[in-house]
């Protein structure tokens, strides 16, 4: 969801030269807290999706809650710097998920050092009764990137707007509400639910190979690598999924692939940092891609662990 682009860690660095409004919002991050409404727009194919999110915020952890009316209403998010919890209730389902927040908050951060970028100050909209400064991204021939409207006090990101390289706006956020410094009670950030089912990330991929027909394939803990998650993938026309891992700040990609792949292709799409190891396992391809030298990745594939296709669960 768009939306995460106001939530967030910091990202590391010296941010000379940039300016002070983004440098704001930047150091704000770790102390933020919040209660507010924003909604949130993207588009999707031919169509926009629309909707609205409660959020509370401490610091590094969120919760979110939907409206009664949304097509959301009783799923409950809750987020720290470790981990995402969603659940669902027709399910009665917990499903695990790798942070997200962060991950958007460090792309914004990363503007900063980013000379493909031109960053502009300018006044901005009132939003939620607060007063705003714009932050305007273009690249170097003027085409506009992204607007961002910011509380200059607080640092709070109050609406987000995404452009595509013709200008048209793809996606934004904006609170029609907040609150600052709000008191928050230590439970916002807790699902409790006894009765639910904890989804892992190792189920969540066994359901995806399942409902596509592939080999249930993985990466070991025992290779210093955890699995984020999974999701489907057309790479280089062949139909497929694809695993993420993370070790500290090192991230691994794992394809299974419903058919041969070019070695030289994937070596070339693939980029100048990063490495490839492909080879076959029970009829389909297996590539492994990261920022580590072949001969590590060679070695990773003798670890990985195959079955059948999913057991039903």
């Amino acid at each position: 969801m768009l939306a995460a682009g106001q939530h967030g860690r910091p990202g590391r660095g010296r941010f000379e030269g940039i300016p002070p409004l983004l440098l704001r919002a930047i150091r704000a991050q770790p102390s933020l807290r919040y209660k507010g409404a924003y909604t949130t727009e993207f588009r999707q194919g031919p169509a926009s999706i629309r909707h609205q999110e409660y959020i509370t915020r401490e610091g590094d952890r969120y919760r979110i809650d939907f409206p009664n009316d949304s097509q959301f209403a009783g799923q409950v998010i809750i987020e720290n710097s470790r981990e995402r919890l969603h659940y669902h209730p027709i399910t009665n389902e917990i499903v695990q998920q790798p942070p997200r927040h962060g991950e958007v908050w460090e792309r914004i951060a990363n503007l900063a050092n980013n000379r493909k970028f031109v960053l502009t100050t300018v006044p901005g909209e009132l939003i939620a009764g607060m007063r705003t400064e714009e932050l305007v991204v273009s690249d170097r021939a003027g085409n506009l990137v992204q607007r961002l409207y910011i509380e200059p006090i607080s640092g709070l990101i109050m609406k987000r707007q995404l452009f595509d390289f013709v200008g048209t706006q793809i996606g934004y956020f904006e609170f029609t509400e907040v609150a600052l410094n709000p008191k928050i009670e230590p439970d916002t950030f807790v699902i409790k639910r006894r009765d639910a089912r904890v989804i892992t990330p190792r189920i969540q991929l066994e359901r995806l190979c399942r409902r596509r027909g592939f080999h249930v394939v993985f990466l070991p803990p025992s290779s210093g690598y955890k699995l984020e998650g999974a999701s489907p993938r057309n790479f280089a026309g062949t139909d497929g999924l694809v695993q993420s891992y993370l070790n500290g700040n090192e991230r691994l990609w794992v394809y299974d692939l419903k058919g041969p792949i070019n070695a030289n292709r994937l070596r070339q799409n693939a980029g100048r940092d990063l490495h490839v190891h492909s080879f076959e396992l029970n009829g389909e391809t297996i590539v492994l891609m990261a920022k580590i030298d072949e001969q590590t990745l060679a070695r990773f594939a003798t670890l990985m662990e195959s079955g059948t296709p999913a057991r039903q669960r």
